[in-house]
């Protein structure tokens, strides 16, 4: 959870405690180490306590925020099963502090949610923020999330993301009309091939250091709007395991929960859709987020397609660069324009191992897009969990096409370990020369381990074996 005022601390802590009374009935207590009743005004509500400084009028303002907080948490607590935060459990309110420069509140507070001296969640909303709904939508939900009893939904690490995407994903849920609720998402199908947990709290020093890499976990809303309203994922899963006492991680806890066939289907079938132009949002959103990458993006870091093909196939198998191929969970993209009548073939064969040595997964999908009649999915056949191939027979009018390939081994954590594979897109009948049957392949230099030490064919365990061309290929060996 954001903590990122939590150890801003005035020179001295004074709490004001006072009892309210309504109809006879005991209300929460004031228990406040920022704010007192002297310089600030205050409006109550449920649970919260909103303050401002009084050299200033913003008691309307605290009003209609309030009515804003108060929605989310029904929602929160009756339709998500969430909890309240520790503050009105022990019988305080929640303390929300509207602030600006120049007022009696600490220098440095920014937006967010953080933990006071006595060991209490309070929000801080800079003016401005403070009546943005999606914003404070996105804050209102950190508050519900304060009181989680799962240790691998931490806000940390591989788990990080979850806790800024499903804020994000609640936001989104509560102004669905609003333009900015997927600001950040074009990055989604710019950067497909990073690890789908990517956070700040697990950036590697190699990546570029831009803002598509930066905003990825809060992007991540994309892919929990997708489970919760594209799918028959119901709304709670997205939030039980925060309150399941659950060490899994929350990418862990959505593939055993769902099913892993199932979560891996939903993965790649909403990279499909993303790639088909983010078919299942309205066109208001996806021009603002298009705008928002426009603005902020680094142009040098667009990896959208790996490679694109005209009128063509991709003239041989083709293996992407480990700087441009996928890690866990993530997908690549070739594009073809099209202006053909003829068959297209699209083969996949990776790799049993990703670069550190766990087994990999991969499913490839196939999306054409057709001027009359719109745009068709196809699942290539696997055959394994690394090989698959689907031959199509296009025309003219389909004049665009698009081959992911999906990496979604049973591995939930790291975000450098890269799963690659080799590809071929092949146009027209295939023939012999396309089944690799020529008279002089390519001949084996060299075996060695994971280790770097030279091994024989009949050696078990993972090898790497070198060719004559300069190509590699991992391989597992097992023998009786």
């Amino acid at each position: 959870m954001k903590n990122i005022i939590s150890h801003l601390k005035l020179s001295f802590s004074v709490i004001f405690i006072f009892f309210f009374l309504t109809n006879g009935q005991a209300q929460y207590t004031i228990n406040s180490e920022f704010g007192n009743l002297t310089q600030c005004d205050t409006v109550t509500s449920g649970i919260y306590i909103v303050w401002w400084d009084n050299g200033w009028d913003y008691q309307a303002d605290a009003e209609l925020l309030l009515t804003y907080m108060e929605s989310y948490r029904d929602v929160c607590l009756n339709d998500l099963s969430m909890q309240d935060p520790p503050n009105p459990t022990d019988g305080y309110y929640y303390n929300v502090y509207l602030h600006h420069s120049g007022d009696i509140f600490p220098n440095g507070w920014g937006n967010g949610q953080g933990t006071d001296t006595n060991g209490y969640p309070y929000l801080t909303l800079p003016i401005g923020a403070h009546n943005d709904w999606v914003n404070v939508a996105h804050e209102t939900f950190h508050v519900f999330q304060y009181s989680g009893t799962s240790p691998g939904f931490s806000y940390s690490g591989d788990s990080q993301w979850y806790i800024e995407a499903a804020a994000n994903w609640f936001a989104a849920l509560q102004n669905a009309n609003d333009d900015r609720a997927f600001l950040e998402a074009e990055s989604l199908v710019r950067i497909p091939h990073v690890a789908l947990w990517l956070s700040y709290d697990n950036f590697p020093s190699s990546y570029p250091q831009n803002w598509q890499r930066y905003v990825h976990q809060y992007a991540l809303a994309l892919f929990l709007y997708y489970l919760s309203e594209e799918t028959d994922v119901p709304d709670n899963i997205i939030t039980d395991g925060l309150y399941a006492g659950t060490t899994e991680l929350p990418q862990e806890y959505f593939f055993n929960q769902i099913g892993g066939s199932v979560f891996r289907n939903h993965f790649i079938d909403w990279a499909a859709h993303m790639t088909n132009h983010f078919d299942f949002l309205p066109s208001n959103q996806i021009n603002r987020f298009e705008l928002e990458w426009n603005d902020y993006a680094d142009p040098l870091d667009d990896n959208e397609f790996v490679d694109i093909y005209q009128d063509t196939g991709s003239d041989g198998w083709y293996r992407p660069e480990n700087e441009f191929a996928t890690a866990a969970w993530a997908f690549n993209t070739y594009k073809i324009n099209n202006e053909s009548n003829d068959s297209y073939t699209f083969e996949l064969n990776s790799d049993l191992f990703g670069s550190e040595g766990a087994p990999s997964y991969f499913q490839g999908k196939v999306i054409v897009q057709n001027t009359n009649t719109g745009t068709t999915f196809y699942d290539l056949d696997m055959s394994s969990d690394q090989e698959g191939s689907l031959t199509l027979i296009v025309k003219p009018q389909d004049t665009t096409i698009y081959f992911i390939v999906a990496s979604m081994p049973e591995v939930f954590t790291g975000v450098e370990q890269i799963y690659s594979y080799e590809m071929r897109i092949t146009k027209g009948i295939l023939g012999l020369n396309d089944f690799q049957l020529d008279s002089n392949p390519k001949k084996i230099i060299g075996r060695f381990d994971v280790l770097g030490r030279k091994v024989t064919e009949t050696d078990k365990g993972i090898q790497i074996i070198l060719y004559d061309d300069g190509s590699s290929k991992k391989i597992h060996t097992i023998n009786n």
